[in-house]
């Protein structure tokens, strides 16, 4: 097998999550109000937060192949941590665990992945590997998802989560075997790249464009963070019964696998830059609709809908960014996005969490299509 399809292994096994569809209605058989259940998101940002520098700082330290490794099993541990929940706190540990997994491997895998094809320029670009990845990964999610809904109504909700943990620790004993890359060879210590972290602000800071394709990037997933967390009370509230929201989600996963795989043309018709500014602007349209209180079969179209938009948004945005940076800081440059993307967050959960239970899930819908609406206005990407 070859480091590139042990790439796409790692994307299908790591989306095995069956839990996906029945997240939320899981945290609502706690008992657990929206507030409360956006707070659970929200401290995972704020520890996100707190940990995404060090974590890539450590990758550019100690390897990026070893920081995916550990990432891949403190995940498999999360997953068992979530099965085992029994309240608010216990699922606030299991959330930090995830969140520090996913901190050792966002930012890594795609420096790795980048840093691997640029050793190895025979293989496929960079867009096309990504690309292949969210195919391999949707794929995996439509298998997931439609076998979790099931999970959870035969054998309870917590079993998504222990199922999971099979694919999870399938990966991380996977991940061994992933090949070496040339990683740094200059002397750096911690405080070097702390040092190095804070003129990578600095540099931010005064790149027009990577500072505006940023505040683009960080406003975009955390809206739809947000809101993916409104499609399982919504599909409860317009009567869809439990046991076809794995299908549902399956049906819309396989029709993204597939798409994404064309993402590649896009960006090498459009632009990249081009493409993320209409995709924005695309989304924004849905989400007024669903904010207006529109509540039906067709606003579950909606809702995927847009869902999809940010998945062919990812790949692209990706290297965008990555193109403006340079391979030796390519970690600890993408943990810093991480770390604007879990600020941006610690913003926008809350607030949200707030309006849908004070106001309604449509109110903090609308508030969201209007943060989409400025950030495709205010935030228009250009090439200079």
């Amino acid at each position: 097998m070859t480091q590139v399809q042990k790439i796409y292994l790692a994307s299908f096994l790591k989306n095995q999550t069956y839990f996906v569809p029945i997240i939320i209605i899981f945290f609502q058989t706690f008992g657990l109000t929206y507030s409360e259940i956006f707070w659970i998101f929200t401290i995972g940002s704020v520890f996100s937060f707190l940990i995404e520098i060090p974590t890539g700082i450590f990758a550019d330290l100690y390897g990026k192949r070893l920081s995916i490794i550990i990432s891949k099993f403190l995940i498999f541990i999360a997953f068992i941590a979530f099965g085992f929940s029994f309240g608010f706190w216990s699922l606030i540990l299991a959330n930090l665990l995830y969140e520090l997994g996913k901190s050792f491997r966002s930012g890594t895998e795609t420096a790795y992945v980048y840093d691997y094809l640029l050793e190895n320029p025979r293989g496929p670009s960079y867009t096309t590997v990504k690309a292949n990845q969210k195919f391999y990964a949707r794929v995996s999610e439509s298998i997931g998802t439609a076998i979790g809904g099931l999970i959870a109504v035969r054998y309870g909700f917590e079993w998504a989560f222990l199922v999971a943990a099979v694919p999870a620790l399938i990966n991380f004993i996977q991940s061994l075997t992933w090949s070496p890359i040339t990683e740094n060879s200059e002397k750096f210590t911690f405080a070097g790249r702390l040092k190095f972290a804070a003129d990578a602000f600095q540099e931010i800071y005064q790149h027009k464009i990577l500072r505006r394709l940023i505040i683009n990037i960080i406003l975009f997933s955390s809206v739809f963070f947000a809101l993916e967390k409104f499609v399982q009370p919504y599909m409860v509230t317009v009567g869809v019964p439990l046991e076809y929201f794995g299908f549902i989600y399956s049906g819309f996963l396989i029709v993204v696998a597939f798409l994404v795989r064309y993402v590649s043309r896009l960006e090498d018709r459009f632009g990249g830059i081009t493409v993320l500014n209409y995709l924005t602007v695309i989304s924004f349209l849905p989400i007024l609709i669903l904010g207006l209180g529109y509540s039906s079969i067709v606003g579950v179209i909606l809702f995927f809908f847009v869902l999809m938009v940010d998945n062919i948004r990812s790949p692209i945005e990706n290297s965008v960014f990555h193109d403006f940076i340079s391979s030796k800081n390519r970690a600890t440059m993408g943990s810093i996005l991480e770390l604007f993307t879990s600020s941006a967050k610690l913003i926008v959960l809350p607030i949200t969490g707030y309006l849908a239970d004070f106001y309604s899930m449509s109110v903090a819908i609308l508030i969201l299509s209007l943060v989409v609406l400025f950030n495709g206005t205010i935030f228009w990407l250009t090439k200079k």
